[in-house]
């Protein structure tokens, strides 16, 4: 059997899907800065402004576990951003009551 040339279709793996194109290109950055060569597809949606079609950001087999690994630490990074951000708003509004001002 023949190799596969390198980023031919059948050589790439799927390792993070997202309908905000914004996210697709960020791991893409992520994987590039580690050394891994990546590639976004589908960040063209039919319809401008509607995410109905998810973007995938692929990378060659032999990449897949660490680019995996890599994704999962930015999320849990990001989780965590968005926890202490959460805590500080909800000590700001009041010991983590969200409260709405009414016009009276």
């Amino acid at each position: 059997m023949t190799p596969m040339p390198p980023h031919s279709p059948a050589s790439l793996v799927t390792v993070y899907s997202t309908p905000i194109p914004f996210d697709a290109e960020l791991v893409k950055k992520i994987l590039t800065d580690e050394g891994i060569t990546s590639f976004v597809e589908d960040t063209n949606a039919p319809f401008a402004g509607l995410a109905a079609t998810p973007c995938h950001v692929l990378v060659e087999l032999e990449h897949v576990p660490r680019a995996r690994s890599l994704i999962e630490q930015h999320e849990t990074r990001h989780r965590q951003t968005l926890a202490r951000e959460v805590t500080v708003d909800s000590e700001v509004r009041g010991q983590g009551q969200f409260s709405r001002q009414n016009d009276e």
